[in-house]
């Protein structure tokens, strides 16, 4: 499982991703995520970060949350209601949707 995100910085820094994770609705089941982005995002400018794991999301309560950090300071992204296509479609698609 991979996702491409799309993220604007509003800040006055650049962002670089540090890490992430999946956290499933009842807050009890977790995926930490590998994450990876070619450079950080400057100021003010639009940025790709792509997250993924080898756990199949299947196995968590969904709708999720994922939460990205960044490496150089308090800045975080959270996205929440994310959910997964069902059945065989995961493993086809192979996307989160928001």
């Amino acid at each position: 499982m991979a996702v491409r995100l799309q993220l604007l910085n509003p800040g006055a820094e650049p962002w670089t991703v540090a890490g992430a994770v999946l956290k499933d609705a009842t807050g009890a089941e977790e995926v930490e995520l590998s994450a990876w982005q070619v450079s950080a995002i400057a100021p003010g400018a639009m940025g790709f970060v792509v997250v993924g794991a080898e756990r199949e999301p299947g196995q968590l309560a969904c709708p999720c949350t994922l939460k990205l950090w960044e490496a150089q300071g308090p800045r975080t992204v959270t996205l929440g209601n994310v959910t997964f296509p069902a059945g065989e479609q995961a493993g086809k698609q192979g996307a989160a949707r928001e």
